[in-house]
């Protein structure tokens, strides 16, 4: 009897295990490498001709747009600085300006602080068909005895993937801002 309910138990055992056989599936694993975004200057910061009959400022918007104080008088062709943009297709970028001011100077000892700092995007932050374009303004400190000269000074643009929607994937794609181009952009300026 014993024997009888042991085998029945042992039955009942495999029945249920064999009920509950192991199923698997793999899984895929993908990634994709962003090609490195390349950032070249078309166009330079430039705030044309001053003439200084006081201090005053030059600002100039990313967009192109200037404004002279009242004591100068602004000449020339000032123009916004522009850069284009390369890199992977549908991917988001950002450019910003590592340090809030920098000098422009005659090669001498006279310097102009230059700051203010704008960024622009006339074609959006998005590389399509895998290219674009950003445009930098800042504000020209002229001093009230400002020597005349050519006054000239660099700034730095780095320009980074930064996290995006893939539509063509419906998946996030974030890259953390890692910078991967910089440029030394020039600004210049007349006293």
């Amino acid at each position: 009897m014993r024997n009888t309910i042991r085998l029945a138990a042992l039955a009942a055992v495999l029945a249920a295990t064999g009920a509950q056989a192991a199923t698997t599936a793999n899984g895929t694993a993908t990634a994709e490498i962003l090609t490195t975004l390349t950032v070249a200057p078309t166009r330079s910061l430039d705030f044309g001709q001053i003439a200084a009959n006081g201090a005053g400022t030059v600002a100039i918007a990313s967009n192109g747009n200037v404004t002279c104080s009242a004591l100068l008088v602004c000449t020339g062709a000032p123009t916004s600085a522009a850069f284009d943009v390369a890199g992977t297709a549908g991917v988001a970028y950002a450019a910003t300006i590592t340090t809030p001011s920098v000098s422009l100077s005659d090669g001498g000892t006279n310097t102009m602080t230059l700051d203010g700092f704008s960024i622009g995007y006339p074609f959006g932050t998005t590389l399509a068909a895998g290219a674009s374009a950003f445009e930098v303004g800042g504000t020209l400190h002229v001093g009230a005895t400002q020597v005349a000269g050519a006054y000239s000074g660099s700034f730095t643009v780095p320009v980074s993937h930064t996290a995006q929607l893939n539509a063509h994937r419906g998946r996030v794609r974030d890259t953390r801002a890692r910078p991967s181009c910089v440029w030394a952009g020039r600004a210049t300026g007349y006293g």
